[in-house]
């Protein structure tokens, strides 16, 4: 395990007078920051410890407790560096979804769950979109019957019980050129009534699961597009997908009833929605490729910080306990206090 505290114990610091003095760990909290992670930081997660857990596209991933940064890789026990996805089950455990499988941590040892092998054959998918990966993880949700339901990146979903695995939407949206579906599932939300809301980005539109059975939802239904990337259920239950930016798509809810979509022309700022979060405001945070905006139910505002500066290519938005919002994505990764925005990487 490789603790990462560039400024502690041995570090030292240029005090305000610019002379060079040595710092504790308690004084030099604020300015805790990791090394510039090998890829990027790819998704975040608060646990019921109230420690966040950020995960990279090459670099493995970070626990920050408040006071530390601490960095697990393959050499700690994680089953691949890529981590996609965070999520923590009913018992406590955390699993991190990778470009091999579930790795899961019981607060000292990981040890890895092994999804059901998809051999990756035509040709046409190793030169068009390497990148497609069957037996990565891209989303966990565990259910109301305590089954786990994994998201991958080409193979549909998998429900675990514990003991077997059952595949699920691997033949919904279009064929590509090699005649197969590559069903990819970055999302996965529960709702208050304990109805899972699977995302797909394979033209599949969006589906839900009672428990009995799936319910489909494409363009015709009052989805603004059939590629859909993330979703989120509010405080007040109801459900947000982003999309990938086609057509007039980037923002729609449901209230389980209908469907109700906002574009660019209602002042979204980024056609393609990568992550969506809610304050303890009520607010949501929208991220994507084209920005960074903050929705309050009636109008969209541009997020910017102190230097007038925006931030695009968001692709994870999370909070913590104290109220401070943490994002990033393609082009960095940086934490808001409510004041300015501290960028969270030290440059190489």
């Amino acid at each position: 395990m490789k603790l990462i505290l560039q400024i502690i114990l041995s570090i030292t610091l240029v005090s305000c007078n610019g002379q060079v003095q040595n710092n504790s760990l308690s004084e030099t909290k604020p300015d805790l920051k990791i090394e510039k992670p090998i890829g990027d930081v790819y998704c975040g997660f608060l646990d019921k410890d109230d420690n966040l857990w950020f995960g990279t596209t090459n670099d493995g991933v970070y626990k920050y407790d408040g006071s530390n940064f601490i960095h697990f890789t393959q050499e700690d026990g994680l089953s691949h560096n890529k981590v996609s996805c965070i999520y923590q089950a009913e018992n406590g455990n955390l699993w991190f979804g990778t470009a091999n499988g579930v790795s899961i941590f019981d607060g000292t040892k990981f040890t890895h769950l092994k999804i059901p092998k998809t051999e990756i054959s035509t040709d046409w998918l190793k030169n068009s979109f390497p990148v497609v990966n069957p037996n990565e993880v891209q989303s966990i949700n565990q259910d109301e019957n305590g089954i786990f339901w994994l998201g991958t990146n080409g193979a549909g979903a998998y429900s675990y019980d514990g003991k077997t695995f059952k595949n699920h939407l691997s033949e919904i949206g279009n064929k590509m050129p090699d005649s197969l579906y590559h069903n990819i599932i970055q999302s996965i939300s529960k709702d208050n009534q304990g109805n899972l809301w699977f995302v797909s980005m394979s033209h599949g539109g969006i589906s839900k699961y009672d428990g009995n059975a799936f319910t489909h939802y494409l363009p015709k239904d009052g989805i603004s597009d059939d590629m859909v990337r993330t979703s989120l259920v509010d405080s007040k239950g109801n459900i947000w997908f982003g999309f990938n930016g086609n057509r007039k798509s980037g923002l729609t809810y449901t209230n389980g009833i209908s469907f109700q979509t906002y574009s660019t022309d209602d002042g979204l700022c980024s056609r393609n929605v990568r992550a969506i979060y809610e304050d303890t405001k009520g607010k949501l945070w929208i991220g994507g490729m084209q920005g960074l905006c903050v929705f309050d139910g009636n109008t969209f505002t541009n997020f910017k910080d102190n230097e007038n500066k925006t931030y695009e290519r968001i692709v994870f938005i999370i909070g913590d306990t104290k109220g401070k919002i943490w994002f990033g994505g393609l082009n960095g990764f940086w934490k808001y206090d409510g004041e300015g925005v501290i960028d969270m990487t030290r440059k190489n």
